[in-house]
């Protein structure tokens, strides 16, 4: 099961790979290795690109003309440091829009699997964390077992939310301990 997880994941992986080097491309220019170095910090580790994964999508966003690059002699060595063009930023922009619709999409089909609805989760984050959260329009003519069952629901959503953000915020906590440990 772990061996099929890790290749769907794989998998995944590889189809964001365009996308992040658009990312890191929109915040400056980069050379390949550099470019490597910044997704694999900016992403935690969870993305390590290799060479041989990396410049097949750099020559494939060139030919596209999403980026194109520079040639500055380093030492002997010639060395192309890409940039991002304005096609790039433009279809950055609408790959970004569509990722977001992907990932709600995707997030509304595993809480259905779970038996938890759009209903049980109010219409934008603030809500969570606010009084509105009670006073949302959705429990607006329901029995009182089907608003107990949203309630207990939206419950269920925000402590498996609080869990999860405690999870992030201890691993921030062990990096900063790591980077301070390191003297970097």
């Amino acid at each position: 099961i772990d061996a099929i997880a890790d290749a769907i994941e794989q998998s995944m992986k590889k189809g964001h790979i365009s996308t992040l080097i658009l990312l890191t491309l929109e915040k400056g220019p980069s050379h390949g290795y550099n470019l490597m170095q910044i997704i694999k910090d900016d992403t935690y580790g969870v993305w390590n690109p290799t060479a041989s994964s990396l410049y097949p999508h750099l020559s494939s966003l060139t030919e596209k003309g999403l980026i194109e690059f520079t040639t500055e002699m380093e030492g002997k060595r010639e060395r192309k440091v890409y940039h991002i063009t304005q096609k790039g930023k433009k279809t950055l922009k609408k790959i970004i829009e569509r990722q977001q619709n992907m990932r709600k999409s995707l997030l509304s089909m595993i809480m259905s699997t779970i038996g938890i609805t759009d209903s049980h989760i109010p219409n934008d984050f603030e809500s969570l964390f606010g009084p509105e959260l009670l006073e949302d329009t959705s429990l607006v003519g329901k029995t009182k077992n089907e608003k107990l069952e949203i309630l207990s629901k939206r419950k269920l959503v925000i402590s498996k939310i609080g869990d999860k953000l405690q999870n992030v915020a201890n691993e921030i906590d062990q990096r900063i301990e790591s980077l301070k440990a390191d003297g970097k």
